[in-house]
Order: C-alpha cells, then structure tokens, then sequence
C-alpha cells in the first residue's frame, strides 16, 4: 500500500489506498515533535481501524502491523535534515515496515502542478511559497520568512493587514461593523492570540475569507486583497523570471482558489500568466505516485 500525505499549517490531507481523510496541520514552523506525534497516532489509528491493517488481538501494538509498503509525507516547515529525521522517525515509530520518504509541501505542489514538466509554483494558502522546478527537483527558491518576515499573498498576512487596520479604527465603519458582528473579538482577546497563543499565523488567517467575502462589495477590502497579492507577484515570483520570459505559473492553496479573478489581474499586470490552479495538491500527488508505481 502507498500512503501519501499532504500537510499544511491549517491541515493534513491523508490518503492510503482508497481511503482519505482529514486530520489537523503539521507544520515543524508551529508545532513541536510530541504534537506531530499524536497527530500522527491518531492517523494511524484511523488508517488500521478502517482499512483492517492491525490483525486482531494486536491492538497493543499502537501501530500498523509490519508490512511492505510506502510512505511519502510531504510537509509545511520541513526544511532542514534535522527535522525530516524526526518526522522520518515519528512515522517509522507507528508504521514500521514502511518505506518512508519525506519532503517540503513545495516539493509536493510542484510534483501535484507539473508532474515531470518543468514550471513556476505558487503556495497560496496560510502562508505562501513560490520556486522554479525543473520536472524533478526544485532549482530555485524565494525564501518565503513567515507571516512576520514575509509570507505575501497568503492568508495570514492578509489577516494580519486587516486586523491592524482593525485595532486602529482604520476600517471603514460598514466592514468593521460586520466584523464586530460575526467575530465578537476585544482588543485584548486579539493580542493574547497573535503574541500568547499557539498558532498565530493560523488566527490571523481565519480573517482572510472574511476579507475577500467584503472586497467583492467593499473598495477597501478590494485593495487589500490586490495589494496583498501583488506583493507577492513582485518579492516571490519576479525573481524566477530570465530576461523577457512570459512566466507561466501553477497555484496551489486555498488562498490562490478564492482569489483567483484577481490573482490571474495582478498578474497580466507583470506578464506572469497563472495556467494552473488546484486547491490542495493530494489528488496530484496521488496520481503521480501511481504513475510511477505502475512504470517501476
């Protein structure tokens, strides 16, 4: 069996054979090694309990019974050695006979966008990503930095720009009367989450839809989605661009999903043109891993 699983700062999409499920993000920028660790126990948990893949009376065994197979986890924040040997571990320690393999969440966008094509990616989501692939590898990479040091075009930054605004008494009446609606939210319980809690960049990225929901009737909600997304197409995607190239661009994230009228604007502005957009990269990255099953 090939499990393949899929895992942002929001969500992990978990596929293996002909069940998919859903379990929470694991990101090694938010969580520490013990969180990822029950995530993933919960996982496989999931897994053994529907796919029957724990013979019975081995329930103690708190893992997958020991049996050839594959695990490709690709994962947000996974960046240095360091970390994909722990997350190596974590996954052996509740799959053990598994091959496992472990990668960057750019890495599994590119593979779901191009395949074995070369092309630009685009990580819109919570945060955001860009690199240039050349059908195998990623050659390039604008280092992204965070919500705090960069991240333009994602959901947290647009978050972060409104509820600045916000707390200033910036936004105007109409949206911010609506937003006291829905959210209900004090100043102090808006500073405890982004400098006390435990996923900022995941708070301030619950405000995005809220945001592009309001540009589409609200002017200054408008220029904030726009500006956003240009700033990402002029820090993170300019840079791949040789000489006078048209830059064709595949995206993957929700953010690129919601915005993508205007993404595909922003973008005629700098002759980039977006050819490709999926909203989360596991039925890509299940296909391709197929593929190549069936060819080896």
């Amino acid at each position: 069996m090939i499990i393949v699983v899929e895992s942002g700062a929001s969500k992990t999409d978990w596929v293996a054979g002909q069940l998919k499920f859903r379990t929470k993000g694991i990101n090694f920028s938010v969580l520490q090694p013990e969180n990822i660790r029950n995530v993933v126990a919960g996982a496989a948990g999931e897994i053994s309990g529907r796919t029957g893949r724990i013979p019975p009376g081995a329930e103690e065994s708190a893992g997958i019974a020991a049996e050839p197979g594959e695990i490709w986890f690709y994962g947000a924040g996974l960046v240095s050695e360091d970390q994909v040997s722990v997350m190596s571990g974590i996954l052996q320690e509740f799959f053990p006979g598994y091959s496992v393999n472990c990668a960057s969440d750019l890495l599994a966008a590119a593979r779901a966008l191009w395949g074995d094509s070369p092309g630009i990616v685009a990580i819109l989501g919570t945060g955001s990503n860009s690199c240039r692939y050349n059908g195998r590898a990623i050659t390039g990479n604008v280092r992204p930095g965070g919500f705090i040091l960069g991240d333009e075009g994602g959901g947290a930054v647009l978050g972060k720009r409104f509820i600045s605004d916000y707390i200033k008494d910036i936004v105007p009446e109409g949206v911010a009367a609506r937003f006291r609606e829905r959210y209900g939210l004090k100043y102090h319980d808006i500073v405890n989450a982004v400098y006390k809690g435990q996923n900022p960049a995941g708070f301030l990225a619950s405000f995005a839809p809220f945001v592009i929901e309001n540009a589409e009737t609200d002017g200054y909600c408008a220029s904030m989605v726009r500006e956003n997304l240009r700033d990402f197409v002029s820090r993170a995607l300019l840079p791949y661009r040789k000489e006078e190239e048209v830059l064709k661009v595949g995206v993957a994230g929700s953010m690129g999903i919601a915005c993508m009228n205007v993404l595909e604007s922003v973008g005629a502005e700098y002759g980039i043109e977006f050819c490709k957009f999926v909203a989360s990269p596991i039925d890509g990255l299940v296909e391709y891993h197929s593929e190549r099953r069936k060819s080896s």
